[in-house]
């Protein structure tokens, strides 16, 4: 009799965990069907982007602009590391790809820009070393958000496909110390989708 109960407990205990096991990796496939699909060959729409520099000057002139005894330049607010990585978050800004070729597979994306130069993000949400850089990046609905930590200095950027899916819109946004800088840029669709 102990042996039947001590069995059937086992069939219960099993059965249960089965149960869980199967809602966890239906949870896991739901959440990804609902990612979208950023992947493709893109190429920049000069006409429907920001212009990053014009972005950059009214930044700066919004910071009291260019006068006598005032540096040019963000750069020139900091010094030494701080202008170093001040710098390097305005070249992530500045410096659009004017195509590149964007391959997902669940939560591993993969950036190739026309120079061949690669870029691998795993959207899971923790911290990993990207290029020597802090990079974490996650999901937010439909947007991928990759954010970098440069020292006091933060860029951000967010992958949306338009509502047509021919468009990829990318958003990026620097943040250091207060004064924030965002460039939205429109990709094209490049080939049949």
């Amino acid at each position: 009799m102990r042996t039947r109960t001590h069995s059937a407990l086992e069939v219960v205990a099993w059965v249960g965990l089965f149960g869980i096991v199967a809602a966890t990796m239906v949870n896991a496939q739901d959440r990804d069907s609902t990612r979208p699909d950023l992947s493709g060959r893109w190429r920049l729409n000069h006409e429907l982007s920001e212009n990053a520099e014009s972005e950059l000057q009214g930044m700066q002139s919004q910071s009291g602009g260019h006068g006598p005894g005032r540096h040019m330049g963000l750069g020139g607010l900091f010094g030494g590391a701080q202008q170093t990585q001040m710098e390097e978050a305005r070249g992530l800004v500045l410096n659009a790809a004017e195509g590149f070729v964007l391959t997902q597979d669940g939560d591993r994306i993969v950036l190739t820009d026309g120079d061949g130069r690669v870029r691998r993000l795993t959207a899971n949400g923790r911290k990993e070393k990207t290029d020597g850089r802090d990079v974490r990046t996650r999901w937010d609905n439909q947007r991928l958000i990759s954010e970098t930590s440069l020292g006091s200095a933060k860029v951000t950027e967010t992958y949306e496909r338009s509502t047509n899916a021919q468009q990829l819109v990318v958003t990026t946004k620097m943040d250091m110390h207060g004064r924030e800088l965002s460039v939205r840029r429109v990709y094209d669709a490049e080939g049949p989708r």
